[in-house]
């Protein structure tokens, strides 16, 4: 399972040491297998397309003042734009020469307090069409302004929350920048730390056409229910004792808008960091279909408390963007994001171990099921059988299906032979009146030698047969989309997996079981999974669990009429 641990060192006593008496150590363990602590809200698409049809039918209204550079070559100037019921303001600098050049937009991290003037002329000193926008509607010269608990601000409706307007005046600033002449018209980067790097990544989301790369370090606002699931949250530090502010908070974390990113992303995370707790940054990382860089700075707290050990990232950062600004592209070194390779080794490792101690899986799941009490009276009790899609799913149970009596027994990398074997002790011997079967694509994927269709047909019609037998009616779901296994590269499983779900599809109907479409909606037109529902184009994510949850959940009633 992936985790973060934060570990604090202290001498015995029960005075306060001294900083320098402590250590403080983290360590992250498969941290690109994260997923959202909550599943997105269905309308949260929707929402926000909302906001921003009612921003672009607001005039941008630019008006730009002149000021002093103090850079030769550099012109600068002080910016205001219309937005959604407030202002965007900021500095905007560019060289001085004619011509069109590269946009980078950089967001401010927490607080209120005037902008420097150096963070948008260094950079137009260098080539950039460079804007540094506020995050408050203020003149970019005022020290102060808002609330300093502004992030508390109507935090219990999505409709007053004060990142509403935040968010939607860092798209602002996009169009303006794609209206500008001097604009190359083709490259758009974000870039920011804590809380800019929050709105760095809210806007690569919500701008996917626009911004070509995103470039964060520590970037806040993450994982914001993690609190209420075992993970620490951090920044904006929102109430998790409050359901309406934790269900506010979706619509506003990061991870539900990393799902739309598409840019190369380069993201640092600070190991030992409490303030944008790693955790999070991973989890909304791992949701990101597009190509995608972490730079791991194990020795760092947040950026303002560690500076010191912020070298990694300056020094990525600083060759992307020269990369981009010199006219090529950003490639995301993705060796922590996707490990593909090293996942190809631990996958190997655990079928061999697997194949010579419990080479059907009997163990696994052998001391749960003897704990497990007997069905109560009137008790719809529900067994998912699967591999590691369904092992996956059962995290997200709770939320999915509240007060419901399903119990998960997915086990990672199973073929149907195996769950045929274990079908018994892990389905019968539970006594549920119905057992959910996702079953198939390990088996296009040779996890256990090569297998043909009729193979897997034989097998899902033997665990059909001993369920019937037993009294325990069937929902066979449909095996999920994947024109690709990383485990198992070139097998092309696309059009295999089509094939076997006409036969399920087809096998439900004669035989008068329920069968449950979930690859349809999760597949793009080539029969791949839909890049915003899968970290890794096989196992599905948040998003991806929340399409299929509602379908199988309908299933289940109909097997139980």
């Amino acid at each position: 399972e992936p985790a973060v641990l934060y570990v604090e060192v202290k001498p015995e006593g029960t005075g306060a040491p001294p900083s320098k008496a402590y250590a403080t150590l983290g360590a992250a363990i498969a941290p690109h297998r994260f997923e959202p602590a909550v599943p997105r809200p269905a309308d949260f698409d929707a929402f926000w397309e909302s906001k921003l049809k009612a921003l672009r039918e607001i005039p941008v209204n630019p008006q730009l003042t002149p000021v002093d550079s103090s850079v030769p070559g550099v012109e600068l100037s002080t910016v205001k734009l219309d937005s959604l019921g407030s202002h965007v303001q900021g500095y905007l600098a560019k060289p001085q020469r004619e011509g069109k050049f590269p946009a980078l937009v950089i967001y401010q991290y927490a607080g209120v307090y005037a902008l420097q003037p150096e963070t948008v002329t260094t950079r137009a000193a260098e080539g950039w069409l460079a804007f540094d926008v506020d995050s408050h509607d203020m003149a970019p010269n005022q020290s102060t302004g808002p609330p300093t608990n502004y992030q508390q601000v109507g935090n219990t409706d999505r409709e007053t929350s004060y990142f509403l307007k935040m968010y939607l005046r860092d798209t602002r600033a996009i169009d303006y920048i794609a209206t500008r002449p001097d604009w190359d018209g083709k490259t758009i980067v974000v870039m920011g730390t804590s809380m800019g790097g929050q709105q760095s990544l809210v806007t690569a989301g919500l701008n996917s056409d626009k911004v070509t790369a995103l470039i964060v370090n520590e970037p806040a606002g993450a994982d914001s229910n993690g609190n209420l699931h075992g993970r620490r949250a951090g920044y904006p530090n929102w109430d998790s004792k409050d359901p309406s502010v934790m269900q506010t908070a979706l619509y506003f974390d990061t991870v539900n808008f990393a799902t739309r990113i598409q840019a190369p992303s380069l993201v640092a995370v600070g190991f030992i960091d409490t303030i944008a707790p790693p955790a999070g940054i991973w989890t909304a990382v791992d949701q990101i279909p597009g190509p995608k860089e972490v730079v791991a700075m194990v020795e760092s707290d947040h950026n303002n408390i560690t500076p010191d050990k912020q070298e990694a990232f300056k020094e990525r950062s600083e060759a992307a963007l020269r990369t981009i600004l010199e006219g090529g592209k950003f490639q995301p070194d993705e060796s922590l994001t996707r490990p593909e390779s090293a996942r190809r080794q631990v996958q190997t490792d655990r079928w061999k171990v697997a194949s010579e101690t419990d080479p059907a899986d009997l163990k696994v799941y052998r001391e749960a099921n003897a704990k497990l009490p007997p069905p109560a009276p009137g008790e719809n009790r529900v067994v998912f059988l699967g591999d590691s899609i369904t092992a996956g799913w059962t995290r997200y149970f709770s939320t999915l299906f509240p007060g419901k009596p399903y119990i998960g027994r997915g086990i990672s990398s199973e073929t149907t032979q195996q769950m045929l074997i274990r079908f018994r002790p892990d389905v019968i011997e539970l006594h549920p009146k119905v057992v959910v079967i996702l079953a198939g694509t390990n088996d296009i994927a040779g996890n256990t030698g090569r297998s043909t269709q009729k193979m897997i047909e034989d097998n899902i019609a033997s665990m059909v047969d001993l369920a019937q037998v037993n009294g325990i009616r069937v929902v066979l779901v449909s095996v999920l989309p994947a024109d690709d296994y990383w485990w198992q590269p070139g097998m092309e499983p696309a059009e295999k997996i089509v094939a076997l779900n006409n036969w399920i599809k087809q096998y439900a109907a004669k035989r008068g079981i329920v069968y449950v479409d979930c690859h349809t909606p999760m597949s793009d037109a080539k029969h791949a999974m839909k890049k915003e529902l899968s970290p890794d184009g096989v196992h599905p994510n948040a998003a991806g669990y929340a399409i299929m949850g509602p379908l199988v959940e309908a299933g289940v009633a109909q097997a139980l009429q």
